[in-house]
């Protein structure tokens, strides 16, 4: 059973589903393997700067709402500039918070809600942000593989 069934199900048994997302995308929202995010069901029309749970092509994805459209949303990562256009049928979860170490975050907090605003109007600066995180976890990666290698 693939993930997506899992997450499907769980949260249309509960309502509401905790995990721990991996890759870079929410990035710097969510980091890769280090955070728990609550998602609720989707019961109502998402909104601009929600972060929808949806799947697209065999894949789930937890991307940031741009811009709502008839029948679907225009969605993007955090540390994403190419957005998607995602059918309303597609979406099944809306993250309604997640962890920051110990500290619990709704995503209906004023200081995070501003914060998300701000990432994006300040788009040239996102891209700077954005491009030295991945040379950073670039240049790591490199590392990685050269004492994986010296270990063999």
């Amino acid at each position: 059973m693939s993930a997506f069934t899992d997450y499907k199900t769980e949260l249309e048994k509960s309502g509401e589903i905790t995990f721990i997302p991996s890759g870079n995308s929410m990035w710097p929202t969510l980091k890769d393997r280090a955070q728990s995010v609550v998602v609720k069901k989707k019961t109502d029309r998402l909104k601009e700067f929600d972060v929808a749970l949806f799947e697209k092509d065999g894949i789930i994805a937890l991307h940031r709402v741009i811009k709502v459209l008839d029948g679907g949303y225009q969605t993007c990562g955090d540390s994403q500039f190419k957005c998607e256009i995602v059918d309303e049928d597609s979406v099944f979860g809306v993250m309604a918070g997640f962890y920051k170490g110990k500290d619990y975050i709704c995503a209906d907090d004023e200081k995070y809600v501003k914060s998300v605003k701000n990432w994006y109007k300040r788009k040239s600066l996102r891209r700077f942000k954005v491009k030295c995180f991945y040379f950073t976890l670039r240049i790591k990666n490199f590392f990685k593989k050269i004492k994986q290698k010296k270990g063999k």
